[in-house]
């Protein structure tokens, strides 16, 4: 049973009847990557539309919502782009979504400033508010805004996160949802909004968002409030264990292997929660060690270079997104090595160096997650690595 399964078999209950809760949460995480600001009419105030009618708005429009259960790929939906309106529509169909109220939306993307935000607020029956935040789309920017969390400690998108909700309407009850980079952003936004806004949030949810530069959970702001803050993440999680990512979350069962894991339509539900279980401990340690290995061993400028450098070789092709990136891979895969074998042989050797690295520290991991070696053994297995590519 997954949150389809919910929608048909708890979908005639208001909120009046049954609260919102953590299956809602998750629901209306994944309708935020809907791609509202194609057709979106801007809504200020609560007169705005119900999501039943948006869809009857636009449900001529082929492109989006024409024979769309023909058309959805879930099985290769990571990122759920492409599934966002196919659980819009499957929602709309049901009492409890139907009359959901859309307050507003925010959309900024923006090369220069690295930047791939979406936010939008509905109003639920019982007149409470979820601001939901979308997570990376398949655009090469929102990706390469992802790589940043790995050495500031706020992001673009972070800083519009909180922005969009300390100018939300004060005097009203919220949820902060969010999966992915949007959990990461809703769970940020809780730690660094005004401290007035604080008793404003009822729950903040994040579904499998990946961590921070810093250990978030020692904040004030959050051991005061961890009662409100709910983490969840698949049971074989490589996302959520990305960074400095809280420690007192909850394992979700998934019928997803391995990256899909990290699309809530294979996350399993019954009744008004998420299944849950013992989190896989080898896949969990192997995926964290790998990267807190990797990142360990360069610095905050390397870091940078390295995400700058990639980012600049993949764009040369002049593609704007993953999904154009492989319609031409030939074609693109020719231009892009051509773009490295143009870099100084310094930046070369740096490139080389991380990507040996990241191996290497995979490769130490998987050991460390088969049990061969202890925690404490690690540091000196990676220190050969460092020899390679020198002259002598």
């Amino acid at each position: 049973m997954n949150m389809l399964d919910y929608l048909e078999w708890r979908g005639d209950l208001p909120f009046e009847r049954d609260p919102f809760n953590e299956v809602d949460a998750l629901i209306l995480s994944l309708i935020s990557y809907y791609e509202f600001e194609q057709f979106y009419q801007v809504v200020t105030n609560v007169c705005g539309y119900t999501l039943d009618e948006y869809v009857k708005l636009h449900e001529d429009n082929v492109q989006i919502f024409g024979e769309i259960d023909k058309n959805i790929d879930i099985e290769n939906d990571i990122v759920p782009r492409k599934t966002a309106p196919f659980v819009l529509c499957k929602a709309v169909k049901t009492e409890r979504f139907a009359n959901i109220r859309i307050v507003d939306f925010r959309n900024i993307f923006d090369e220069e400033r690295v930047i791939q935000f979406a936010a939008i607020t509905f109003e639920l029956s019982d007149g409470i508010r979820v601001v939901a935040y979308r997570g990376t789309d398949s655009s090469i920017i929102g990706w390469k805004e992802d790589c940043m969390l790995s050495y500031l400690r706020e992001i673009p998108g972070q800083a519009e996160a909180v922005r969009y909700f300390n100018e939300s309407e004060t005097g009203k009850k919220y949820y902060i949802v969010g999966h992915s980079k949007g959990g990461n952003e809703a769970l940020y936004t809780y730690i660094k909004m005004k401290e007035e806004r604080v008793d404003d949030v009822v729950a903040v949810y994040n579904f499998d968002g990946p961590g921070f530069l810093d250990k978030i959970q020692d904040t004030p702001r959050y051991l005061e409030g961890k009662e409100k803050i709910h983490t969840f993440v698949p049971s074989s999680s490589i996302v959520g264990m990305l960074l400095e990512h809280v420690k007192d979350y909850v394992a979700v069962k998934s019928q997803g292997f391995g990256i899909k894991q990290h699309n809530p339509l294979f996350w399993e539900v019954y009744r008004a929660n998420l299944v849950t279980e013992v989190d896989n401990v080898w896949v969990r340690d192997v995926a964290e060690h790998t990267f807190a290995e990797f990142l360990k061993e360069m610095t905050l400028e390397e870091r940078k270079f390295v995400t700058e450098n990639v980012f600049s070789i993949v764009s040369s092709c002049g593609a704007k997104s993953f999904a154009e990136l492989y319609e031409h891979p030939f074609r693109n895969t020719k231009i892009i090595v051509a773009a490295y074998s143009k870099l100084p042989d310094e930046h070369k050797d740096k490139l080389i160096k991380a990507s040996k690295l990241l191996g290497f520290s995979w490769a130490s991991s998987y050991r460390f997650g088969l049990g061969e070696v202890k925690p404490t053994d690690k540091q000196p297995l990676l220190k050969p690595f460092f020899s390679l590519g020198k002259k002598k």
